[in-house]
């Protein structure tokens, strides 16, 4: 699910189906059939989805709450939604501009007096992602659950509005900044002026145990970790339902502006997206402002396939549906896979080649170049497990002997093996 902002790039596609998504009754049987393939063939336990257009909402669920389970996941079961949490946060800011309690020129040192700003940051840049700020919460930020080491980040030299640059820790700032403008909390007010007006009432940063779906790796159930300390609530931290989240999108889609989504524009249609990993959880939101089609998707599971595609099809339905009869993929942690960075070349190869492995979009690359230097193949490696690789475009399978930064490999391909000596 890394994949959100290039998706619509690739769409030179053939096969287009012949429904309008506008005028569906139902979930069709295609994206039934896709749905089914990828917990059947084993890379999720379970998906749910939710798609609302002109002929009202329709919901489909296939799968267990949990492998080997039996209890089934329904368009009730909640989730940990992940980056959708920001969606929330922007929606909390304009209801309180529409009050009249901030506007987007607020300064963050009218708000935090005391907070050392050398940026002059306006709430706006938050919320676009243009504050010069880091993607991620420190450690130390998280661990303390500490405002002060959040805030501290505003230290830096920028000159804003600075480069459209993804931030969590600006949501986090702002989320914490329209609890502190309205003397209470982030949470209280999310609850006040967006969870109960709108009757999301399966919405929360502290989940149902009767209606959470365990956490996956592909289908091994994971642990579910610590709960998201509440410095960092406007970036994420909550758990929701395919119900609550349409209820959600229907509000949105009505509404003049739609801050803090992600924007997708060709000469066809506009769309407005989102994408949240809830750490063995997947979320998935989009909606086409033209045709009024709005979806929601749902997994227990972290992996890493083209599930949301999905949804995206029905945005847009020149969009093949995925196919899931290929093994099913891990998604590793950046650690996992910097071990196997660095240059390695294969044994008795007499051509000189050498293949580099490198780590881009939370995966690792092989890039193999001739002794002039110029590109043979390039391309994503999809992992098996914490030491198994294969090729994203041929079936070429990459095993280290270990993980360790200095282990050895075998490419296989077909039949042949191959001994790839790692050179730093």
């Amino acid at each position: 699910m890394k994949r959100l902002s290039f998706l619509w790039l690739c769409l030179f596609i053939s096969g287009c189906q012949n429904y309008d998504v506008a005028t569906l009754t139902d979930i069709p049987p295609d994206v039934k059939q896709s749905i089914h393939s990828a917990v059947d063939n084993q890379h999720r336990p379970g998906v749910v989805i939710g798609l609302v257009n002109p002929k009202g909402t329709h919901f489909y669920s296939y799968g267990v709450s949990q492998a080997g389970g039996s209890q089934k996941l329904t368009d009730q079961s909640q989730f940990a939604v992940g980056s959708l949490a920001k969606l929330f946060t922007a929606e909390l800011f304009e209801t309180l501009e529409r009050k009249g309690i901030v506007t987007r020129q607020t300064l963050l040192t009218d708000i935090w007096p005391d907070v050392k700003d050398n940026a002059n940051t306006r709430l706006a840049y938050l919320l676009n992602h243009t504050a010069a700020l880091p993607r991620d919460l420190s450690h130390e930020t998280l661990s303390k659950n500490s405002t002060e080491h959040l805030l501290a980040t505003l230290s830096r030299e920028a000159n804003l509005p600075a480069d459209d640059s993804y931030s969590s820790v600006g949501m986090a700032i702002l989320g914490l900044s329209l609890g502190q403008i309205t003397d209470s909390d982030f949470n209280t007010q999310l609850n006040t002026e967006i969870l109960t007006p709108l009757k999301l009432n399966e919405t929360s940063f502290k989940p149902h145990p009767d209606l959470l779906a365990t956490r996956h790796q592909t289908t091994i159930p994971i642990s579910a970790p610590a709960e998201i300390p509440d410095v960092a609530y406007g970036a994420g931290g909550l758990y929701s339902t395919a119900q609550d989240l349409m209820s959600f999108l229907k509000h949105e889609m009505q509404q003049p502006e739609h801050l803090g989504w992600k924007h997708y524009q060709n000469d066809t249609f506009e769309a407005f997206y989102h994408g949240g990993d809830g750490n063995g959880h997947q979320a998935f939101i989009a909606f086409r402002p033209d045709n009024h089609v709005g979806v929601v998707l749902l997994s227990n599971s972290t992996s890493d396939d083209a599930l949301q595609d999905i949804a995206l099809h029905f945005i847009d339905p020149r969009m093949d549906l995925p196919n899931f009869d290929h093994r099913p993929r891990q998604q590793l942690p950046e650690e996992t896979l910097t071990l196997y960075e660095g240059s390695y070349q294969l044994q008795d190869d007499d051509s000189g080649n050498q293949i580099q492995l490198s780590i881009s979009a939370n995966r690792l690359v092989y890039h193999e170049l001739a002794p002039d230097g110029s590109t043979v193949r390039q391309t994503p490696l999809h992992a098996i497990d914490a030491q198994t690789f294969e090729l994203a475009d041929l079936p070429v399978v990459i095993s280290f002997k270990g993980a360790t930064n200095k282990a050895d490999a075998t490419l296989r391909f077909g039949d042949k093996a191959f001994t790839m000596v790692r050179l730093n």
